[in-house]
């Protein structure tokens, strides 16, 4: 295996071990959350992708977060193996590009947070 394989495996294997962790974390940050306004929601979060009115005096906030995470590939390289050498144009690897996702609601009632659910693999804590 490779370097870069070596490395891109680490690195997977690394955002899996602290995910626990972060999960846990992060749905506590989220429950820090319950109890506080509207108004400091949105000074903190800022402007939600949506927002709902899905009762009287009860609204929806939902924000989205995505990114990638590039890990780049091995260089093409040249090697000397005595009289002869070997130059390999693509390297070992392209490289491998993983996209995160996350997406978080808060529910309020007459302005202040009462609740909240999220999904995907790219919660982190803000």
């Amino acid at each position: 295996m490779t370097k870069t394989k070596l490395f891109a495996a680490g690195l997977v294997g690394a955002l899996a071990l602290t995910s626990c962790r972060s999960v846990q974390s992060y749905d506590d940050m989220l429950h820090s959350w319950l109890g506080q306004s509207e108004a400091q929601l949105v000074a903190t979060w800022g402007a939600p992708v949506d927002m709902q009115t899905i009762a009287p005096g009860r609204q929806l906030f939902t924000y989205i977060k995505e990114r990638q995470v590039n890990v780049p590939g091995e260089a093409p390289n040249y090697t000397a193996l005595g009289e002869d050498s070997a130059y390999n144009p693509y390297g070992d690897s392209l490289g491998e590009t993983f996209d995160y996702y996350c997406k978080t609601m808060f529910t309020s009632q007459d302005d202040i947070i009462v609740g909240y659910s999220w999904e995907g693999d790219g919660c982190l804590m803000r």
